[in-house]
């Protein structure tokens, strides 16, 4: 359906301002939830196994990085950057799905209908995961630049790009493919991602020379537009099945 049918229906469609709504919504007795009561709430419906690979990459974090004898030559300092470097993607795999789980479950439009809407239940989760992501990776960059003498600007390039070049792809995926069918494209995607730093092990040292910055600030840019972009792409879709999905049925 093109944007000129959508806008069409939706025109056709629209309810007419309520009148004397506020008043109306005052007299009725139902449970009353702040937005902070709402938001922590969420921590809830987060899986505990995102949780726990969390941790457990944290661990490997701190393993990697502070077990390994003195690094006193570039490919053993590059080691602990690209072995952690290779787990964040599988981390970016969960973040993504688990923002689409009411989609998996078929409870989307359940939550359409609650006080809070299916978009800010979908920030609210993706503001939880964003923190606990942001904490992990400091403590990972924190990790990884006690055992690499590049910086910590570069570090944290290093660590970001195949983080986000997931999340990006799967949120492309999940935006065209719904429902459960979607998760195998998402897992071969990260798993590519993650895998290609196994591959490219023996070259390691060529790919974090400083010579290749300027390829990795391009992807960084490029990753940091496509997360925006689908995810962006997420909430208008959820926006527009509010009105939409009552058409359907």
């Amino acid at each position: 359906m093109n944007r000129q049918w959508k806008k069409v229906l939706r025109d056709a469609f629209e309810a007419p301002e309520p009148a004397d709504k506020e008043r109306f919504l005052r007299t009725l007795r139902y449970p009353k939830i702040t937005f902070r009561a709402f938001f922590l709430s969420q921590l809830g419906y987060i899986r505990k196994q995102v949780w726990a690979f969390a941790l457990l990459t944290v661990l490997l974090g701190w393993f990697v990085s502070f077990s390994a004898p003195a690094a006193s030559h570039w490919r053993t300092e590059a080691e602990a950057l690209w072995i952690i470097s290779a787990v964040l993607p599988l981390m970016a795999l969960l973040t993504t799905t688990e923002l689409f789980r009411s989609a998996f479950h078929r409870m989307a439009e359940v939550e359409m209908g609650c006080r809070f809407s299916l978009p800010q239940i979908i920030l609210a989760r993706a503001a939880i995961l964003g923190v606990a992501n942001f904490v992990l990776l400091t403590l990972l960059l924190a990790f990884v630049n006690h055992v690499t003498p590049i910086g910590l600007v570069r570090t944290a390039l290093y660590l970001l790009v195949p983080y986000l070049m997931t999340c990006g792809i799967c949120f492309w995926i999940l935006n065209r493919w719904h429902g459960r069918d979607s998760i195998p494209a998402c897992a071969a995607a990260a798993c590519i991602i993650s895998l290609a730093d196994a591959i490219f092990s023996n070259t390691v040292q060529l790919l974090y020379a400083e010579t290749n910055l300027i390829y990795w600030a391009g992807l960084f840019a490029a990753s940091i537009l496509l997360v925006t972009r689908q995810l962006t792409h997420v909430l208008k879709q959820t926006e527009e099945r509010t009105w939409s999905s009552f058409l359907t049925e």
